[in-house]
């Protein structure tokens, strides 16, 4: 996910990247302590071919010690390897100008890191307007990493990959695009090693559509194409000047996919969803929500599909009634065969005292389980997960000290049994920032688990699973006299 800001006022019409701010830190606590379980070397995730590694989370224990770094993204494969990126300091000192890469290997550690970016180390790759790199990745280990470089001119962003596969290593850079005109995109991978990413892109001044590209392991880039949308009439339908914005996707081990995003003319919006295979490319490209009411704002869409078609579809609401503003998570689901069923709420709508919408963030497994969690108020974390049909369990409370000022989404993510598992900064120990992660299984939420000491001066949790539950853990944790580096634990599912 992207980290655009993730709690938007509903006034806003357009979202822009939520980056800098990521090298402060505040009393300089150490967060480098060890915490929950385990001995002070993280046992080997799932599939680790050691010793019976114990159950539960590892000790936090530094990546590598090499401050500062910052910004990570993580993914795990079937074996419980992890692949990890981050950014660092350039010839000028700046943090954010160059970008790094290493891979965890159970029983044997960190590989030696590897730089990424080809760049003169002048081009700021974080900061306010610039994007989180993402890094997606496979069971069996594939992974593209993606970033963009602040780029004087009309069109600020260049945006940049570089594969990666366990036997051959990184692969070669790739410019994917010279001039995106936009501060957000979305990436995806299948189980071939097949890529996909999505951007919305200027068409003039006042208009914008969705582009992509694919990526085939063969190396082979496809040419960046428009999603052709067609066009609507009737009360629902969005016209004149249009952009496009914030797309998220979502790919299946098969390859299939599907991708929301949201369009505006400024007075209407609609949410849009468009599904993907490799025989017949983007089909199915449609409206799936409107807005008819200048009394109701919808925003922030976000979609995943299951192994068998079905979508499911999330999105922050606003109405106005009688001058009161209330907000809520809303769904809804597209069954193959039937289509798109009635919207519903996530959860009771709450009143707000402002416009805030709350960013729904979601992951949905292969049987069609899908976990949803948003910043309620903007500092109340909520979450709510359903069944195999859809049907939305109990809202859980997680903290009522999200800190919504980071600079990222919290993550989420849910392994192929139903566990779902969200990490998080608190802000509830005063002068704190502490990582911390809590999970569903069985049916209910485990009390949260600190990672290092409180207080402690942590922030930017990447989280990765792979299918038996096994999962990577990486953030960025300031330690004095050292600066900002990063922080690893890893989770071992029990039987």
């Amino acid at each position: 996910m992207k980290p655009i800001a993730w709690i938007v006022m509903a006034a806003c019409l357009t979202l822009t990247a939520c980056g800098g701010g990521n090298d402060s830190h505040n009393s300089g606590s150490s967060s480098s302590a060890t915490g929950p379980g385990g001995s002070s070397n993280p046992p080997p995730p799932g599939g680790g071919n050691t010793s019976q590694p114990q159950v539960g989370w590892s000790n936090a224990v530094a990546m590598d010690g090499k401050a500062p770094e910052i910004e990570p993204s993580t993914t795990i494969d079937a074996n419980g390897n992890t692949l990890v990126t981050w950014m660092t300091n350039g010839p000028a000192g700046t943090l954010g100008n160059e970008m790094w890469g290493a891979r965890y290997v159970p029983g044997s550690g960190w590989g030696t890191p590897a730089r990424l970016d080809t760049g003169d180390g002048s081009h700021s790759m974080t900061g306010p307007g610039t994007i989180q790199p993402q890094l997606v990745g496979n069971a069996t280990g594939q992974a593209v990493a993606f970033w963009t470089e602040w780029m004087p001119g009309p069109n600020a962003y260049a945006l940049w990959a570089r594969p990666y596969s366990p036997g051959a290593g990184w692969g070669t850079p790739f410019e994917v695009a010279p001039n995106v005109t936009s501060s957000t995109y979305t990436a995806g991978i299948d189980d071939q090693g097949n890529a996909i990413v999505a951007w919305p892109q200027a068409t003039d001044l006042l208009n914008s559509r969705i582009e992509w590209t694919r990526y085939t392991p063969d190396g082979t880039w496809s040419t960046t194409a428009q999603i052709q949308m067609p066009a609507q009439t009737g009360p629902g339908a969005v016209t004149g000047d249009t952009t496009n914005t914030r797309p998220m996707i979502s790919v299946q081990p098969s390859g299939s996919a599907v991708l929301a995003w949201r369009q505006t003319n400024t007075t209407q919006s609609a949410l849009w969803t468009a599904t993907f295979d490799a025989t017949n490319g983007w089909t199915n490209v449609n409206q799936a929500v409107s807005n008819t009411s200048l009394f109701t704002t919808i925003d922030l869409p976000s979609a995943g599909m299951d192994a068998k078609g079905n979508i499911t579809l999330v999105w922050g609401q606003l109405d106005v009634t009688s001058g009161k503003i209330s907000t809520t998570t809303m769904s809804q689901r597209y069954v193959v065969g039937t289509g798109w069923q009635a919207a519903q709420t996530v959860a009771p709508e709450i009143t707000e005292p402002s416009g805030f919408i709350a960013t729904p963030i979601l992951s949905v497994n292969a049987n069609g389980v899908a976990a949803v969690m948003w910043a309620e108020g903007g500092v109340v974390l909520q979450a709510s997960v359903t069944d195999a049909s859809g049907n939305w369990g109990p809202l859980h409370q997680l903290t009522e000290h999200v800190d919504g000022t980071a600079g990222q989404y919290p993550p989420l993510v849910i392994d192929a049994a139903g566990n779902a598992t969200a990490a998080w900064v608190d802000s509830g120990t005063p002068g704190s920032s502490d990582v911390v992660a809590a999970s569903y299984r069985n049916g209910a939420w485990s009390t949260s688990t600190l990672f290092g000491q409180d207080p402690q001066d942590a922030i930017w949790p990447a989280l990765a699973v792979n299918a038996s539950g096994a999962m990577a853990l990486i953030w960025q944790s300031y330690v004095p006299n050292v600066g900002p580096e990063l922080q690893a634990g890893f989770y071992t599912p029990g039987t």
